[in-house]
């Protein structure tokens, strides 16, 4: 179903992140949390769809989230970062996919994340801490730079006022930017020291090669791969 979603609110996040607060006008817009949507922009010359990871959680009524970093060939991220105003309306339509989080799985959580992939991951997130759920939930972010951590603040206050909420954040570059946390990959040290439970659902996103390599490394260490589920950002 389309639905009219018209910009509230534009933050910046990172130096290429922007955060997009969309209004739904009353409409009903049903996913699940770690699902995208598809945007529809006119762009003057050309329409362009484009799927974007939401980061609002489905409790978040009547308006709806997106993170998005601007890409240099992304002609819909490039679009929504250099022109887009508050009170702009787009069609959305959504949401899509199966790397999702739902209740009634069993199991403590493992949420993996580098770069921008940490979007639907935000989504589980906050869908956990606002439904006040009986789940462990463990992120492991990886980042470049810290200040290309998308979230940061909003990762410590999770983390601080839930008790079931921790966030491993790991930067690979720190090029002299203040950063007294782990700097490195995401590798089998970090899960080790981190990840206890070969009981856990794995949420990873984010690069194919990233992804590739954590999951052979999550099996080695004794992961189901029925409980590994990957999305692919691109």
């Amino acid at each position: 179903m389309d639905v009219k979603a018209t910009i509230t609110r534009i933050q910046e996040e990172t130096p290429t992140v922007k955060s997009f607060l969309f209004d739904l006008g009353g409409a009903d817009f049903f996913f699940l949390p770690g699902q995208w949507l598809d945007i529809h922009i006119d762009t003057g010359s050309s329409v362009e769809v484009e799927g974007f990871s939401i980061v609002s959680s489905p409790l978040q009524r009547g308006s709806i989230e997106l993170a998005i970093k601007k890409l240099a060939h992304g002609r819909a991220s490039t679009y929504l970062h250099e022109q887009a105003q508050v009170g702009d309306s787009f069609i959305i339509q959504g949401g899509f996919g199966d790397f999702y989080y739902h209740r009634d799985m069993k199991g403590p959580l493992v949420l993996i994340a580098g770069g921008i992939g940490i979007t639907p991951l935000i989504s589980i997130l906050r869908y956990v801490d606002e439904a006040g759920l009986d789940v462990k939930v463990t992120l492991l972010y990886s980042a470049r730079t810290p200040s290309e951590i998308v979230f940061y603040d909003q990762l410590q206050a999770l983390e601080a006022r839930n008790s079931r909420i921790r966030c491993f954040l790991t930067v690979t570059r720190p090029q002299g930017e203040p950063w007294a946390g782990q700097v490195g990959r995401i590798d089998r040290l970090f899960l080790q020291e981190h990840v206890s439970s070969q009981d856990s659902l794995y949420y990873l996103c984010g690069p194919s090669p990233m992804l590739d390599d954590l999951s052979a490394l999550l099996t080695s260490l004794g992961a189901q791969p029925s409980h590994i589920k990957a999305e692919r950002w691109w």
